[in-house]
């Protein structure tokens, strides 16, 4: 079995503050929104209902979109749980930092090449603005901490549990004798948790289901347009509708890797995996739920858009799948997973997949115990024991209590 590894504490307080930042860059500019322009004409742009005719309306530059929605919330989740002390922070704070640093990274250029000759946003009046330069100012902040983060991050991942501490034993004379290891058995509130099975499932269904959309786009663009316009597509030209908006092909050459890597982890039930699919849940499904509501507001949900009659499908479908399986991933993900247990194979032994195995199954230490409320049939840790002398006791040592090292016996034990 892999070891397993989690952040240490400095990495993730660490972790918090840079998100802790990031996040008040994302929600500034969100405020900065509806002070100019109005929650209501916000709300629209954010949910699709404002097109490139009409921007003459617009009395500013727009800055967010529904894609800073999601982000500003996952940046959110990432501070409470570094600072709360989450298991889930390893993971969300990692794919909040390669989100921002991909969402942030290319603004750089769009707002500092965006002029008359070669425009990027289509809102071509907004020329000479002065939030263009405030934007790739704060965006190539972002982009330079990130890198930080991932420095941070990935130096903080230590083993755990930590190594135990040598104690030296002295005997009757004053001489140390022997060197043991004093046992430091962690609790299950204090263990990081590896995804249920049910959990493990609906994650790796649903990352899956968003990398192969992903992928399915970008190869469907490319089939249905010319290159120049899948490249316009991905470099942003002509094809941004506020600030920090990204191009749509860039958007899934992101978001394909990050899923694929999310469905392996899932799969695989690593420590890191809920707070990693917790990550991308909530980063998209603020995305696809304000886009539902565009369709609905404007009676589009049921009829064929322009694009045609698969791609409109294949959309509402992507939409549909993304909120259902993101709700239900969030629910799953906040409620507790499978203690990990240092040493302890995840798919063999007393502590099976989905939980406990039945009562009286041999395990590495013998038959399970009948449990105790800790973990119900697990066996106990090694209790620790009270120094040997260097010559054999006369008497044997007790056998530990009944009902596993997590807690108290069970009544009547």
């Amino acid at each position: 079995m892999p070891q397993i590894r989690a952040l240490s504490k400095g990495a993730r307080i660490t972790g918090g503050v840079f998100a802790l930042l990031f996040a008040l860059q994302t929600w500034s500019w969100v405020v900065y929104d509806i002070a100019n322009l109005g929650f209501g004409t916000c709300w629209d742009m954010w949910a699709g209902a404002v097109s490139a005719g009409g921007g003459p309306h617009l009395e500013a530059m727009p800055a967010t979109t529904a894609t800073d929605l999601g982000l500003g919330l996952l940046q959110l989740a990432a501070v409470f749980a570094a600072f709360t002390g989450a298991w889930t922070s390893g993971g969300l704070l990692t794919v909040m930092a390669v989100l921002t640093f991909s969402y942030r990274l290319p603004v750089i250029w769009h707002a500092g090449a965006h002029t008359r000759s070669t425009p990027f946003y289509v809102f071509p009046r907004f020329f000479g603005d002065s939030s263009l330069d405030v934007a790739m100012a704060t965006s190539a902040l972002s982009t330079l901490l990130t890198p930080v983060l991932f420095i941070v991050l990935l130096a903080g991942i230590r083993p755990w549990p930590a190594p135990p501490r040598p104690t030296a034993l002295v005997g009757p004379d004053g001489l140390p004798v022997q060197t043991a290891q004093e046992p430091e058995p962690p609790l299950p509130s204090e263990s990081p948790q590896h995804p249920t099975g049910p959990g493990a499932a609906v994650a790796g269904g649903y990352l899956a289901v968003l990398c192969a959309f992903s992928l399915g786009w970008c190869v469907y663009l490319l089939i249905d347009t010319d290159f120049q316009t899948w490249l316009s597509l991905l470099t942003g030209e002509h094809a941004l509708f506020a600030l920090l908006d990204v191009a749509p092909v860039w958007d899934w050459l992101t978001l394909a890797p990050l899923c694929a890597v999310g469905a392996l982890l899932a799969m695989t039930r690593r420590v890191s995996a809920r707070g990693y699919s917790l990550g991308v849940a909530l980063a998209s499904l603020p995305v696809a739920l304000l886009a539902l509501w565009g369709l609905v507001d404007r009676g589009a949900l049921f009829t064929l858009g322009e694009e045609g009659q698969i791609a409109s499908l294949f959309t509402k479908l992507e939409l549909f799948l993304t909120v259902v399986g993101g709700i239900a991933l969030i629910v799953l993900a906040v409620r507790p997973g499978v203690a990990a247990r240092p040493g302890a194979p995840l798919q063999a032994g007393p502590m099976g997949p989905m939980g406990p195995m039945p009562m009286g199954a041999p395990g590495p230490m013998g038959p399970a115990p009948m449990g105790g409320p800790g973990q119900a049939g697990a066996p106990p840790f090694p209790q620790q024991q009270p120094p040997q002398p260097y010559f054999p006791p006369q008497q044997p040592p007790a056998a530990p209590p009944q009902g596993g090292g997590f807690g108290p016996p069970p009544p009547g034990a």
